[in-house]
């Protein structure tokens, strides 16, 4: 079934959505992301800013001089993480429906009003997201795997700026407060899906994930023991998920298990080589890096001499 998408001639939705942005001292980057909300097509639009315990100075500044704008809602809380702050947003709001997004990241101008399209039309659905690209320290396209349960019980294959019915969240409690370091997006879109619905993806590049100048995402930069402990409560949360699921799982556990033994099977000569004779990799690689100067004490003359030449 192709998703509605909104035209021209096509009345505007009368389905209020509330934009919740979380805020933490990130006064650089909110500029950006507020602007791009405020460009959106969908009219009924409410946009929630969180300030999560802030203490930049130019974070604060910004969010003072907000407050005079009547297009947007305010709220201030003790630092209580990510989920409190989306629940505390979504729950100071109104609309049927509700998107959060972080507060360095884009939207499209019409992502909402496609999206509410969708979920206007279509019951069955409970979320809609988009294709998606990076942007900051690096760019180009986003390349999240098409949705299927047997990679999403392990990895999150959808992005938390999508759009939700305020009556899922109601329905699941909100967002797990308790996780505060990471994936707790991944937790609340499976307990959202977990209740029956689908995810439809518009087919077009819609959401700009920014990355930080360090070239980290939050989930290479979670610690091996956050991880465990993320996926641990994402299990407890969502058991009966996990067991409607069974065969997904361990259909995708196997076919890891095979990718490593086909890669052992494929490197198994060369690790034994290694094992037995410790110090040929490395006379290997002094002898790779000494052609690599020869090579280019050689080139050098000219180089100098093509570059004179253009002087």
């Amino acid at each position: 079934m192709s998703p509605p998408t909104p035209s021209a001639s096509a009345a505007p939705s009368e389905s209020v959505v509330a934009v919740i942005i979380p805020v933490f001292d990130s006064g650089a980057t909110l500029p950006e992301t507020l602007d791009s909300v405020r460009a959106q097509t969908h009219e009924r639009l409410r946009i929630v800013v969180v300030d999560d315990g802030s203490t930049d100075p130019r974070t604060l500044q910004l969010l003072d001089e907000l407050r005079g704008d009547d297009r947007l809602q305010i709220i201030r809380q003790d630092n209580a993480g990510p989920s409190a702050a989306r629940n505390a947003g979504i729950r100071a709001s109104e609309g049927a429906y509700f998107l959060p997004l972080d507060s360095d990241d884009r939207i499209s101008p019409t992502y909402v009003a496609e999206a509410v399209a969708v979920l206007d039309a279509r019951p069955d659905v409970a979320l809609v997201y988009a294709r998606a690209e990076l942007f900051g320290r690096k760019s180009g396209p986003w390349p999240l795997p098409d949705f299927d349960w047997s990679g999403f019980l392990i990895h999150n294959q959808i992005f938390d700026a999508a759009l939700f019915r305020r009556a899922d969240w109601a329905a699941v409690g909100g967002y797990d407060e308790t996780m505060r370091r990471g994936r707790e997006d991944h937790d609340f879109v499976m307990r959202v899906l977990g209740r029956g619905g689908e995810p439809h993806r518009i087919d077009a590049v819609r959401y700009y994930y920014r990355i930080g100048p360090d070239g980290s995402s939050v989930n290479s930069s979670m610690s091996r023991e956050d991880l465990i402990a993320a996926h641990s409560q994402i299990l407890r949360n969502n058991l009966q998920t996990y067991a409607d699921h069974a065969e997904d799982l361990f259909a995708f556990v196997f076919r890891q298990h095979d990718e490593i033994m086909d890669l052992r099977y494929r490197y198994a000569l060369p690790e034994r080589i290694r094992r037995r004779f410790p110090r040929a990799i490395g006379i290997v690689k002094a002898a790779r890096d000494a052609l690599r100067r020869g090579a280019r004490a050689v080139s050098a003359p000219f180089g100098r001499g093509r570059d004179r030449s253009r002087r």
